[in-house]
């Protein structure tokens, strides 16, 4: 008779689970009914299902001659587990199993079993410094590496700004969102949490173009390389901090301000059109040397010439012209014929009479080459006539006889002693 109420108790609860798994999917039903009974049958896989009649019509049936996909199978993805986690060492880092307090602070706490990194560094991230370690890190299990919680720059993103979005031009490792390639996330003693200073980080990519260079640029010597580049993102090619000269401004005087005559590539702000602007073997770092470096823009008139000056043979532009800019004409660094006193004797100094034109060589003169000797912009015997006139110089009584000779047969083109520059030779006639 006393069993009668345990029978009753346990037919109560059997309905009630029968009624509690109505309209509950198999899964659910299968979980009530173990749980009050033994040897409840596994669920049956809708593989195993019965197929149906032979005879009935089929819609997945296999089509002849149609090649049958497989379904792609789904591959787990292994997390990565916090090792006091996995082994259920809870202790380790709460102050017991049912409580979420920690037994230390953080990163206190990590330091327990982590290197404290933090002691000797100069320079802290300040996540990692205010003890924030979960604001990266998962302390349970994640599936991403170091048990971050978001991967790559979307990561950083969360409390740096995304100087990537509205960027034309990004670095490559930025860009991958390889910012550890670059920074330590906790610390170090460098600046910017770099892992390396200077360029010897930037090495760690690009080639030393400086290690068999004979002339460097400063700011690359000596490793100051976001003087001129960005090294995340901006707009601009090769990520130059400013475009053009203004960047070289930066450190070198503007001698455009004031000039009247500038060079077009100056003027244009091309200055790497003829410079390096990291190093090379060339003085003040220029891509070519010489002429060679000005025929890439102007034609070269010497290929067919006759007759070359010294200085223009020898590529020596710079002896007679400013590559940048000056106040004067063609950009000659003095007027004439204060440059040509550089190298030619002073004739002039002590002559008591003078020729005009000596007061602007290149009126009789090519300063480059000419097809003439002297480099005479004309021949000897029609030069004169581009400021004399035929009639005046037959109306003269010594000119008599002189038809077909040269005027400098008797006449010093430059200078002289006597009175209508005549040679000594002409005057004892």
């Amino acid at each position: 008779m006393k069993t009668r109420p345990v029978t009753l108790l346990v037919l109560v609860v059997s309905v009630g689970a029968l009624l509690l798994t109505e309209g509950c999917s198999s899964a659910t039903k299968r979980k009530w009914l173990t749980f009050f009974f033994d040897g409840v049958p596994p669920e049956t896989s809708p593989s195993s299902a019965p197929t149906g009649s032979a005879q009935g019509s089929n819609t997945n049936a296999v089509q002849p001659g149609v090649a049958v996909t497989k379904p792609a199978r789904f591959i787990p993805r292994t997390p990565v587990i916090h090792k006091p986690y996995e082994e259920n060492k809870c202790t380790k880092c709460h102050q017991s199993e049912f409580s979420m307090e920690l037994v230390a602070k953080m990163p206190k706490l990590c330091f327990t079993c982590h290197k404290d990194f933090l002691a000797p560094a100069k320079v802290k991230h300040q996540p990692v410094e205010n003890g924030e370690c979960k604001s990266c890190h998962d302390p349970h299990q994640s599936f991403n590496k170091k048990l971050l919680v978001k991967t790559g720059s979307s990561l950083c993103f969360g409390c740096h700004d995304n100087f990537l979005e509205k960027a034309k031009a990004k670095h490559q490792p930025a860009e991958n969102g390889e910012c550890l390639a670059c920074h330590n996330p906790h610390a170090n003693d460098n600046k910017k949490l770099l892992v390396k200073s200077g360029s010897a980080l930037c090495w760690d990519c690009h080639d030393n173009f400086l290690s068999k260079a004979k002339v460097k640029h400063q700011p690359a010597e000596n490793g100051d390389c976001v003087s001129c580049h960005n090294p995340h993102a901006n707009d601009n090619k090769k990520l130059v901090t400013k475009v053009g000269a203004k960047l070289c401004w930066e450190c070198h005087d503007n001698f455009l301000e004031k000039a009247k005559v500038k060079h077009q590539p100056a003027e244009n702000g091309e200055c790497i059109s003829c410079h390096n602007p990291h190093g090379n073997d060339n003085k003040k770092l220029v891509t070519k040397v010489g002429a060679k470096l000005c025929w890439d823009c102007h034609d070269n008139f010497l290929e067919k010439a006759k007759v070359k000056h010294q200085p223009a043979e020898n590529g020596e532009c710079l002896a007679c012209h400013n590559p940048h800019a000056t106040d004067k004409k063609k950009l000659v660094t003095k007027s004439t014929p204060a440059l040509c006193w550089d190298c030619h004797d002073n004739f002039l100094e002590k002559a008591k009479f003078k020729h005009d034109p000596v007061d602007d060589c290149t009126t009789c003169h090519n300063p480059h080459q000419s097809g003439e000797s002297k480099l005479l912009t004309k021949s000897a015997a029609k030069i004169c006539f581009e400021c004399h006139e035929d009639k005046d110089l037959k109306a003269v009584k010594g000119h008599a006889g002189a038809e077909g000779k040269s005027c400098m047969a008797c006449h010093d083109p430059h200078v002289g002693d006597n009175a209508k520059l005549l040679k000594p030779s002409a005057v004892s006639k």
